[in-house]
């Protein structure tokens, strides 16, 4: 094998960490070098030819990869949206590194709009958005700037824009199944609005899991507000004293997010309910169920790996090896805590009464 014009035999010996004789011998084919050494002499040979031209070229700038939230983010009220997208940038810089590309966040997405974003569009490649809640205005913007999209978290369905996201359906049958198992059978469902996909999926996990278990179903406990507030913490008060000031009220509670449920628990607290005791309580998302009192079960999701998998299934979009819409589901677990008790013999004596 001859070498590429300006790779000498020391360079690859010094790349490799072997003797200039045995990578002479490699060149020559000679029978005492393995041919994995020989492999390796040749991969090391056309390495170093590709970063002297790489070099000779003035250096290209590696690929950049656009972060941005998948609503329009307008500050601080918004915080709980922006500690998700700080977990999904640790999974993307990850991939990132793989791929010699570089992740470009940009919370402020209600300014893709405009020409304050010139800069972020002239050097990204693609687009990953994240949040339960799609915005079209910041699709649109994104789509006028002619950049592929990833979402995390949302999905359009019909539409030709991939998506990743955890088994929404998958956790809340989990948690809703383990309700039943512990003996609840009157199980509330406090929600995030249904104009979000993930909530549709949860409703549906929740619903299936009823059916499954021949648990009619009370659409009285199954509540959400469909509005922008309906993850918020006065929107979940509110439901969760609904719900548990009714004289028939539910033994458990499942939220469709745990920053949903340290609202429920401030209103059992109020209500001068116990949990377990009085009132089961599971969550969704894993983030900050173990730092309850009690320490909260909870759905964990791996927004981490939700990073890797929106960037690496960008790159492949912006390379051309990825041209149908496609859907990605994560795995899920249940991670049960004491919030989520059987329910209480009392409490079973008086249904089989009824």
């Amino acid at each position: 094998m001859s070498l590429p014009s300006g790779v000498s035999q020391r360079d690859i010996a010094d790349h490799l960490g072997i003797a200039v004789s045995t990578v002479s011998r490699a060149l020559n084919d000679n029978p005492r070098v393995s041919r994995l050494t020989r492999e390796a002499v040749r991969r090391a040979a056309e390495e170093l030819a590709a970063r002297q031209a790489e070099a000779a070229d003035g250096g290209s700038a590696p690929l950049m990869i656009g972060i941005t939230h998948s609503h329009s983010y307008h500050g601080l009220q918004d915080h709980n949206h922006e500690s998700v997208l700080e977990q999904v940038l640790g999974g993307v810089e990850v991939a990132c590194r793989r791929h010699n590309a570089v992740p470009y966040p940009w919370q402020q997405s209600r300014l893709l709009g405009s020409p304050e974003a010139d800069a972020f569009f002239e050097r990204v490649s693609g687009v990953i958005m994240s949040g339960g809640e799609i915005d079209d205005e910041v699709v649109s913007a994104i789509a006028a700037r002619g950049k592929p999209i990833v979402l995390i978290g949302g999905h359009r369905p019909g539409s030709a824009i991939p998506s990743v996201a955890a088994d929404s359906f998958a956790g809340m049958y989990l948690a809703t199944r383990h309700l039943l198992e512990a003996g609840h059978r009157r199980i509330s469902l406090i929600n995030g609005p249904d104009t979000t996909y993930t909530s549709r999926e949860k409703k549906a996990g929740y619903l299936s899991a009823l059916a499954d278990a021949g648990v009619p179903v009370d659409l009285d406990l199954l509540v959400a507000r469909d509005d922008r507030s309906g993850f918020t913490d006065g929107a979940a008060e509110e439901m969760s004293r609904a719900v548990l000031t009714r004289s028939d009220r539910p033994t458990a509670l499942i939220y469709g997010a745990d920053t949903m449920a340290r609202a429920g628990y401030r209103v059992c607290r109020e209500l001068g309910l116990s949990i377990p005791e009085d009132v089961a309580i599971v969550g969704f998302h894993d983030d900050v169920a173990e730092f309850a009192d009690p320490p909260m079960t909870s759905v964990r999701v791996d927004r981490y790996a939700w990073g890797v998998a929106a960037a690496e299934l960008l790159m492949r979009v912006i390379a051309g090896r990825e041209e149908q819409a496609s859907r990605t589901l994560l795995p899920v677990e249940l991670v049960v805590r004491e919030s989520s008790a059987a329910v209480r013999e009392a409490a079973m004596s008086s249904r089989v009464d009824e």
